[in-house]
């Protein structure tokens, strides 16, 4: 078994899961978590990188059909489907936030 490892400490799933659990506190509200993952993933190159290596894991740009064996296929469309989560919340911005935008006119030359 391997002893995992967290910044020196030996790692303590329970820790981990009670903290995850108290960043939840509250309603997590659409306009948020499409903020969140935009910011997390859109936000810096490792964030992109991030994002590139979740979605190759979830097979989103390939077949997830294994000929012969129905099981693997369900797995592997699990899998794709939490991808195909993950790019709708990045890329579906909440209703009514195009109504909120201001736009600035724009500045042409000699403005």
């Amino acid at each position: 078994m391997i002893a995992w490892r967290w910044w020196g400490r030996r790692a303590d799933p329970e820790a981990l899961l009670a903290d995850l659990r108290s960043a939840q506190l509250g309603r997590y509200s659409r306009a948020l978590r499409y903020r969140d993952f935009r910011e997390v993933f859109l936000g810096t190159p490792a964030g992109k990188r991030v994002l590139w290596q979740i979605l190759d894991w979830a097979r989103l740009y390939r077949s997830v059909a294994v000929k012969g064996d129905p099981h693997q296929t369900y797995f592997r469309d699990g899998e794709r489907n939490i991808g195909l989560r993950i790019m709708a919340t990045v890329n579906a911005e909440p209703s009514g936030r195009a109504s909120e935008a201001v736009s600035a006119p724009e500045k042409g030359p000699g403005h």
